[in-house]
This record gives C-alpha cells, structure tokens and sequence, in this order.
C-alpha cells in the first residue's frame, strides 16, 4: 500500500518537557474530542503523541516515519480502514509493535477477536486516564523490551545519558527503599484480610516505581531490587497485624533468581503470611512455572495472579500458576456499575475462579456504587481509596 500525504492529517502534541520523553505513540480515532483526549493524556505523562483521523492516514504514520512507534492505540470502528486491518497491516511492518484497541460498544466476542487479531489490550469507553496510561505503558515495556533496549530508548536511559549516572542513582533508590502497605479488606467478616506491599523510595528522579523497574530492568538489576523488597517486607512485618497476610509483589525475572528458593532468605521466614503476587509474564517459561510454584509453595508461600483482565493475555496464567488468589485489574472494577459487560465479565471470573479454589479480590473499588456492583458479582475481598490509601504502615479500617 502506498501511503497517503499525511503532513496536513495528523498532528503531535509536545510532550510535557518537565518530564523525560519515554517515546512515541499513534493514536488514531475518527473522534476528533476523543482522540485529543487521548492525545492530551499522553503527552502529559512524557509520551510524544501523533494523532490520526482515520485508519488509513494511521498506516501512512506507520510506513512512512522516520522514527518507530512505541505504541499504538486505536478505535476498533472506523470507515474505510477499520482497528483490525490496521492492526494486520501494522503487522506485516512490524511484528512487535503493539496495537491497544478502543471501542464503545464492549462485547466478550469483540474481545476475543481483537486479541486473536493481534492486539495487546481492549479499551472500554468510556475509560479513567489511569487505564489508557497503564495499558500503554505495560504495552510498550512488556512488548518492546529487547527493541527498548537495542534503540537506548527506556525509561532509565532518558533519566540520565552515562550508564555510571544511572547506576548511582539506582543505587541510591535501592538504599532509600521502603515499603507503603494499602489494605486488603474481607466484606463478610468485616475485617483487614491483608496488606499489599508498594514499592517506593526517595530518590527524586525514580520516585515512580514504573521507572525504578524500567531502570532496574535497563541495568540487569531487578534481582537486587527484588531481594531490596522482600527484606523490607520481612523488616516492616514485625508490626503488621498477625492475622492479616502480606501480599507481595513479585516480577517474572525474580523467578530466575536463587534467594527465591531459599529458606534462609528474609522473607522466607514469614513465608506462611506471604502471598506472591506474580506481576509480570516477563521471564516465566512455561517449562519450569509449574515446579517453581511447586517450590515457593514448599517454603509456604501462596501464588496470586495480579491484574487478571488487564488485557485478556493474562487468563492462560490460572492454568500456568494455579492460583491460591486472582486479583482482577482496576480497568474492570471502574465504573462497572454503568457498564452491564463489565460486570457480566467480573461475575463470570468470580465464578470461575472459586470453581479453580481461588478467591478473588476487586482492585481499585474508589466508590460505594462500584462496592455494591462487586458484591453483587460475589465478590467478598476489595482493594481501594474507598476503604484506605496506601501508608507507610499498616493503618486499621473502620468497617
């Protein structure tokens, strides 16, 4: 196909230059107010955004650029070229590019066919712009690792241009970490069920813990930012409630590293209070899940799958880890009194789940409204700023 003039067809926001550039995203939407939305939302978080009108000058953004897209995102519904051509054509020109679908008019079977076309994640419109920001964010760093990392284009790079920089401030993250703990809470019992653990740390420049990861990630690192972790988790347990468990999170190359498999390690301790919460398909090889989980189970830990729904990908873990606990992904829970698929899709999970002997827990419940949509799906353990934020301790919860 040869691609159209686009010069006068698209337009590219600048990008918030307070914050370093993370990359390139294509949005394309025939919506103008949406895909400015869209648009405005990204450029503030760092990414240099162009935009499309309609399919067709999208694939000319694509053959045509000089510079590679990190991410696209795109509306399924849309003349001439719809987000499933575009997604096949993108294709042919590069396979790793990640394409996010959007659609307001939500079905399991549109979902389906958008993951078996190709695409990474599916959008629900009306969505919160933490959903957009996650999802092209994971998109880009779970598909474009190795290309970040050929092309000098992650995260960390951006922070600083000389490796040795880097490291120092790597290393003083690693030395300023602490943990926040955001509550867990049992609807039937009314009770603290248990606690996340949240990464953070003073170092300014990677205050986010997206970018420590990504720089963790960048520096071949992630095995001592792990091990940093899972020694301040055992630190701060001395005073967490004794009936509460601590939730752990848990990336997919820690798996790789020996210390998670040993009963002398910090955390290994408490490991009967312990659920891992297994973040990243990064590094998981379906070859050996199975006798890691065997492992970590044998020192007393549980497995949890996090994010389940975040974009359909993550369902093949319940059968790979078998799951003590699923935690389903914010972007189901918001606003899911308003959408009847939504919570068609959150009740059917629930009942899956707990036919595997899984419980379930509902991420990111911020409203009364999104509680009663939860406990109508049978849900009984809830996460969110409805009950607590996350603390630097392990704050109580009047119920």
């Amino acid at each position: 196909m040869t691609p159209p003039d686009i010069r006068s067809s698209f337009s590219a926001p600048r990008p918030d230059m307070t914050k370093p550039r993370i990359g390139r995203v294509l949005v394309v939407d025939d919506d103008e107010p949406m895909r400015k939305v869209c648009a405005r939302i990204l450029a503030h978080e760092g990414w240099e955004v162009v935009q499309a009108p309609d399919g067709r000058t999208a694939i000319g953004a694509v053959l045509g650029s000089t510079e590679p897209f990190d991410c696209v995102v795109s509306d399924v519904h849309m003349p001439e070229v719809d987000g499933f051509q575009l997604i096949a054509t993108v294709r042919r020109h590069d396979e790793e590019l990640p394409v996010l679908l959007m659609t307001g008019d939500p079905s399991l079977d549109g979902a389906v066919k958008a993951i078996d076309n190709g695409a990474v994640s599916y959008l629900t419109k009306p969505f919160e712009p933490e959903t957009l920001i996650a999802g092209v964010a994971r998109a880009a760093r779970q598909h474009g690792v190795a290309r970040m990392r050929r092309r000098a284009d992650s995260y960390a790079l951006k922070l600083m241009a000389e490796r040795s920089e880097l490291e120092a401030r790597f290393e003083r993250a690693l030395s300023t970490v602490w943990m926040a703990f955001q509550p867990i809470v049992q609807l039937s019992t009314k009770t603290v069920f248990a606690y996340e653990a949240l990464l953070r740390c003073d170092e300014e420049s990677l205050k986010r813990p997206d970018l420590l990861i990504a720089t963790a990630e960048r520096l071949d690192r992630i095995h001592d930012l792990g091990r940093t972790v899972r020694a301040a988790v055992a630190k701060a347990s001395v005073s967490a409630p004794r009936d509460a468990l601590i939730f752990v999170n848990v990336h997919g190359l820690e798996l790789t590293d020996e210390e998670m498999f040993s009963g002398g390690s910090p955390l290994a301790e408490i490991a009967s209070r312990v659920v891992l919460e297994i973040t990243e398909r990064i590094g998981l090889d379906p070859t050996t899940s199975a006798e890691q989980m065997s492992a970590l189970r044998k020192l007393g830990y549980r497995i949890a799958v996090d994010d389940l729904g975040a974009g359909y990908a993550a369902l093949g873990a319940l059968a790979m880890l078998e799951p003590e606990v699923v935690k389903l992904d914010m972007s189901l829970i918001r606003g899911i009194e308003r959408h009847p698929t939504k919570r068609r899709v959150v009740g059917a999970i629930s009942i899956l789940c707990r036919e595997l002997g899984s419980r379930v827990i509902a991420e990111g419940v911020e409203t009364k409204a999104e509680l009663d949509a939860v406990c109508a799906a049978g849900i009984d353990l809830v996460q969110g700023y409805l009950y607590a934020k996350p603390t630097r301790g392990f704050a109580s919860v009047a119920l």
